[in-house]
Formats: C-alpha cells, structure tokens, sequence
C-alpha cells in the first residue's frame, strides 16, 4: 500500500487525482443546454432526429440560396446566357425537392420517435410508483383549485342569491338604521404634526411624470386620458 510521508504528500495526490478527473471530464462530458422545451421523457433518437432535421434545414437554405445566385446571373445575361447555367437551376431545385422530402420523412420519424420516448418513460414511471398510489401519476387527482372569489353571505351563514336579499345586506351594512356612535373624542388625543410646506417643483418634475404615465389608462372624471 501507499504510504504517506506527510499531509503535504496527501495533499499532493488529492490534486493529481483532481487534475485527471477533471482532464476526462473535459473530454467526454457533454454540457446540457437547459430551456423551457427541455422534456424529462426526451431521448437520444429524438436528439439525433432534431439534429438531422435541423441539418436537412441549413442544407436546403444553402441550395436556395445558391439557385437565387444563379437565376440572377440568368437574368443579368439576358438571352444570352449560357445554357449550362439554367442546368444549373434546374439541378439545384431538384436538390431542393429531394430535401424537403428527406425533411418531411425525418419529421414523421420525429413523431414516432416522441411516441416511443413517451411510453418508455411513463411506463417506467408506473413500474417504480406504488401500486397503492397509482393515481398520483393522474392529473385531475390533485387539489382543486381554490376559486378567487368567495359568495355573499349574511350573519347567519346563509347565502345571498337573491338579488333583494344582495339589496338588503349592503343596506344593513354600509346604511344601518341603527348606526353605531363614533367616540369622535379620540381624535383630540393624537398629538398634530406641525403643518409642513409643500416642496417646491419644477416644470421639468412635472414633464417627467407626465411622460412616465399610461397614455391610454383609465380616465378621471374628465373622461379624457393622458393621451388628449
């Protein structure tokens, strides 16, 4: 066995064994390019499919680029352009053709591909859930959503679905018959600020906030918005 002379010497082999763990790293580790389209049921068929579609892509807009290059060229000349460069066009455009079916092709393959992906997954997923919480893999099994508003109801709990009966808890509520005195004394006992003058502003402060303003939000009393 190794022996160690000193912690110097640990110290040492930890970073040569550092060093080449790292060095490998490098070599094989492949970074993985995370985005809102990453799919955890994604795999490298699918990978290698996208690849060759989006190779089949450049290539078919370097040959339409190339057919443009020389249709103008045929165009410049006139009639008497040389008869091999309309050849030409006529070869790249059914390079074109034979592209875009191997791109159509790779595209069905793509959907098979994402079918095969899928149902390996998931059913993977199922082997190893529980058979006893099965459903837990189902969406519609979680919590319901909680609504954002909440119904009407009077003292007693019962609610108001009759418009008279709407009618008559705004009326108990915000107009009583009986209204409850306010102590309005409370007031003298809170000590006053000293009243203080309104800060000065320029025209420019005014211009500004203006300009930092929603030209169409809602209008005042006026009925007319920042925009007029």
């Amino acid at each position: 066995p190794l022996e160690y002379e000193s912690p110097q010497h640990v110290e040492a082999i930890g970073n040569m064994i550092g060093t080449h763990l790292e060095r490998v790293w490098q070599q094989h580790a492949t970074q993985p390019k995370p985005s809102r389209h990453s799919k955890s049921w994604w795999s490298h068929e699918c990978g290698t499919i996208v690849k060759q579609i989006r190779d089949l892509r450049l290539r078919r807009k370097e040959l339409v680029a190339e057919r443009g290059w020389w249709q103008a060229r045929v165009i410049r000349e006139g009639e008497g352009f040389d008869l091999s460069w309309h050849q030409e066009v006529v070869r790249v455009t059914r390079d074109i053709a034979a592209i875009s079916g191997q791109i159509d092709r790779a595209t069905r393959s793509m959907k098979g591909a994402v079918r095969r992906a899928k149902r390996s997954f998931f059913d993977q997923a199922i082997a190893k859930t529980n058979n006893a919480r099965i459903w837990d893999l189902v969406e519609w099994t979680k919590p319901r959503k909680m609504t954002t508003t909440t119904g009407l109801v009077d003292s007693e709990g019962k609610p108001l679905d009759e418009p008279e009966l709407v009618s008559a808890a705004f009326q108990e509520q915000f107009t009583p018959a009986n209204p409850r005195r306010v102590d309005m004394s409370l007031l003298d006992e809170i000590p006053q600020q000293q009243e203080r003058e309104f800060p000065p502003f320029s025209k420019l402060e005014v211009r500004e906030a203006l300009a930092r303003t929603s030209n169409f939000s809602t209008p005042g009393p006026d009925h007319a918005s920042w925009f007029w």
